[in-house]
């Protein structure tokens, strides 16, 4: 396993943990609209491809979720899951969001996440665990996300991790992002970002999105998929700033998991 980056990853995460301070500060106050309006929830089936270094390509799909619920007015709560596989491998994964959020100025809020692997051979799994804070800042039709924290998992690098995505809507139902994120398994990758909500009236929840990942050790992921919002009929924007934060799966914690490597034949008997 390659040692973690040390202080690059570190000075990336403490750079978002910076800009989470300043979203708390902003945002930290008793919002005159609730955190979250109403009960509501979503679904996501997708392919996806992650390579990095000299390993094979790999490929999965999952089907994933969330569900969001108010707690008070000021505080509302996410539940994630996600059931997959990847090259044959197993996946699942859990994650959690508290967060308090002022529906026209931005949100922070505590999240942590779980995701396995399992894959054949010695190894037997893959796993990282997640712990931070995430941040999202809105003006107009732009939106700043911030994540960051730590990482700790079974054959992944211990480390700090962060991420800044900067979204914009070119209308209230096409949002585009483009970001980077830091953790000490795959360093400094550079992402990219699209989501489309064309309110069909047979269905006006679902959504087509997709997003694709590239930077060091060779790193590069893709996802594409179908994603079904259930909940008060919205548009994509107001979706995303009155009801649901960012899932923390797998993007998130995906790539944090490398590719099994080769098992060692074992040698024949002389």
């Amino acid at each position: 396993m390659r040692k973690a980056t040390g202080i690059p990853a570190t000075l990336g995460a403490a750079a978002i943990g910076v800009a989470l301070t300043a979203a708390t500060a902003g945002t930290a106050h008793a919002a005159s609209a609730p955190t979250v309006g109403q009960l509501n929830a979503k679904a996501a089936i997708s392919g996806l491809y992650n390579k990095t270094n000299n390993s094979d390509a790999m490929w999965g799909e999952t089907l994933d979720g969330s569900v969001t619920a108010p707690l008070t007015h000021d505080f509302g709560f996410q539940t994630d899951a996600l059931l997959g596989s990847r090259q044959g491998s197993n996946l699942l994964g859990v994650g959690e969001h508290i967060f308090m959020r002022d529906p026209s100025t931005g949100l922070v809020g505590l999240t942590a996440s779980y995701l396995k692997a399992d894959v054949n051979g010695p190894t037997g799994f893959y796993g990282v665990s997640r712990i931070g804070g995430e941040g999202e800042l809105y003006s107009g039709p732009f939106t700043v996300a911030m994540q960051s924290g730590y990482q700790a998992g079974h054959h992944v690098d211990n480390g700090f991790y962060g991420s800044l995505t900067g979204y914009w809507y070119a209308d209230d139902n096409l949002r585009l992002g483009l970001g980077a994120e830091n953790d000490p398994t795959r360093d400094t990758t550079g992402l990219a970002d699209v989501e489309y909500m064309p309110h069909l009236a047979d269905a006006p929840g679902m959504a087509l999105f997709a997003n694709a990942g590239a930077g060091d050790h060779d790193y590069r992921a893709a996802r594409i998929g179908v994603r079904f919002y259930f909940g008060a009929d919205k548009s994509l924007k107001d979706r995303n700033r009155e009801d649901d934060p960012v899932t923390n799966l797998p993007d998130d914690s995906l790539g944090g998991i490398p590719a099994p490597a080769p098992e060692t034949p074992t040698p024949a008997p002389v």
